[in-house]
């Protein structure tokens, strides 16, 4: 009898140590991660969903999970928190997916990549704990913020100021494009009879113009002489902030808005975008800037060449930098030149980069 008890101890404490180690090379090493987004783009301040799918094929169980992630500099843990550290804990039956969903907020422009994590498990007992590293394919876009700051209005209003003074110089009031209800303060010369008797409510009748108004954005990444060097990424991501805005505020304008910059993609997209009118050209206009690198492909000298040849007549030129030199203020004057229509944007940036380049 007490051979069987002395026996039943020994394979009890076999098994307390054995289990563990059996766990740590059969069934940890073959659980699963897979994550992806729920959307592809975020504004920054919106909330960033992560999905995790953990799977165990195993047949024995994972009592406890820890899942450690550190967010990219894009995304943290709260509004307002430089927080970048996720840990989420949980279990896995045997043969068990667990979809775990994990969210984060998007804190500033660029493409947020978790390309990692830490996997730490524990046995039943918590006597033992085993770590390993896997690897994810996880990224959102963060677009620039869409805030305009009170001085920037002023800028941003001289500009539009400009392109309506240009577009209605030359309207046509006889070009007829439709009707719509009528609002107070419409003029009672323009209701159209035929349209309230059609459908008896008060309708007026409206007007376009025979020209189109096109903008191109021109932003530059260049802060050095040697333009390769990588700039400072405030500055760029307020630069982005600025066309971000501009578009918002042109696209509202019924212009049609393009984007041209020396700064690559990081996506491999295109650094030039033709002037298109509409709210798909504004979600296209974000999400370029939002993928755009830190890393300028050209000079601002080469940029402004670059423009000279592909600007088509009666486009305006809007450019957005922080940095001048003597070469591309000798390009820019040749492009002014040939092209009247050229907007330099304000940059509040310009001095303080002209004293550490």
């Amino acid at each position: 009898m007490w051979i069987l008890l002395w026996l039943g101890l020994v394979l009890l404490i076999a098994a307390f140590w054995l289990a563990p180690e059996y766990a740590e090379r059969r069934v940890y090493p073959h659980v699963l991660v897979e994550a992806d987004t729920l959307s592809e783009v975020a504004d920054v301040g919106d909330e960033v969903v992560f999905r995790c799918r953990m799977t165990n094929p195993s047949r024995l169980p994972c009592p406890r999970v820890v899942l450690s992630m550190q967010l990219p500099e894009e995304l943290a843990a709260a509004l307002g928190s430089e927080e970048r550290n996720v840990r989420v804990e949980t279990y896995l039956l045997p043969r068990q997916t667990a979809d775990i969903r994990i969210t984060v907020y998007a804190v500033r422009r660029g493409v947020a990549r978790w390309n990692q994590a830490e996997l730490q498990f524990t046995d039943m007992f918590g006597l033992r704990k085993s770590d390993r590293t896997v690897y994810t394919q996880a990224q959102v876009i963060v677009r620039p913020s869409r805030r305009v700051s009170d001085g920037a209005s002023p800028l941003m209003n001289e500009l539009i100021g400009e392109l309506r003074t240009q577009r209605f110089y030359q309207e046509d009031p006889s070009l007829f494009t439709g009707v719509r209800p009528y609002s107070r303060g419409d003029s009672m010369r323009a209701v159209s009879w035929f349209a309230t008797a059609r459908t008896g409510e008060l309708m007026v009748k409206q007007f376009g113009y025979t020209t189109e108004s096109r903008v191109l954005l021109l932003l530059s990444g260049q802060m050095h002489e040697a333009f390769w060097k990588i700039p400072q990424r405030d500055v760029i991501d307020e630069l982005c902030e600025q066309a971000m805005q501009l578009t918002d505020r042109m696209i509202g304008e019924r212009t049609s808005v393009g984007l041209l910059t020396n700064l690559t993609d990081g996506l491999g997209g295109d650094r030039y975008l033709s002037p298109e009118p509409g709210l798909v050209q504004r979600e296209r206009i974000a999400n370029r800037l939002g993928s755009l690198s830190l890393h300028p492909a050209l000079s601002l000298a080469d940029l402004l060449r670059s423009a000279a040849r592909i600007i088509r007549p009666g486009e305006t030129l809007v450019l957005l930098t922080a940095f001048q030199d003597e070469e591309a203020e000798k390009a820019l004057a040749e492009l002014k030149r040939m092209h009247p229509s050229v907007y330099a944007y304000p940059n509040a940036h310009r001095e303080e980069v002209a004293r550490t380049r």
